[in-house]
This record gives C-alpha cells, structure tokens and sequence, in this order.
C-alpha cells in the first residue's frame, strides 16, 4: 500500500504544507498586484489633476500679469483726465471771480 510507515505520512504532511504555502503565496501575490495597479491608477490620476491645476493657474497668472498692464494704463489716463478737470475747474472758477469783480466795479 501507499502509507507504509510513518515516514509516508510525514511526506503527505510536508506535501500539503508545501501546497497550502503556495497557494498562499500565489494569493497574496495576486492581491499585492492589484494593489499596485491601483496605485499606479491613482498615481496617474492625480499627477492629470495636477498638471490641471498647474495650467489653471498658468492661465490665472497670465490673466493677471495682462490685467495689470492694462490697469496701469487706465490709472495713469484716469489722473491725467482728473487732473485735467481739475485744472479746468479751477480755472472756471477764477474766470468767474474775475467777472464778478468785474461787474461790481
């Protein structure tokens, strides 16, 4: 027969321990695999993200830096008009302290 002595059945014991550690392995290999796809994913889906993000706030600055130039501008064209009426108005007002003198003499 095939279990003659003991030393048949501690083969089948080492054999079906040697088995059970290979499916094991075999399992746990597996399950790390698909771990390491998931992180690969995730990975790639959040360097998408940051590249999008980064674009954004390329597209932010240069929006900025263009309104910057532009606001300049109409800041200096608003003092210039300001000052321009300014000086009219004062010049319209010395006009009419000069004719009111004028009349009263």
């Amino acid at each position: 027969m095939f279990l003659d002595s003991s030393r048949d059945i501690l083969n089948l014991g080492i054999t079906f321990a040697v088995v059970l550690i290979a499916i094991f392995i075999c399992w746990a290999m597996y399950y790390l695999i698909v771990m390491l796809k998931n992180v690969s994913k995730m990975t790639i889906s959040i360097r998408e993200k940051l590249e999008l993000v980064d674009n954004i706030l390329k597209l932010v600055k240069d929006k900025l830096e263009k309104g910057s130039s532009h606001v300049a501008l109409i800041s200096d064209s608003l003092i210039k008009m300001v000052g321009f009426l300014i000086e009219k108005h004062r010049s319209g007002v010395s006009e009419e302290k000069q004719t009111f003198r004028k009349k009263k003499k």
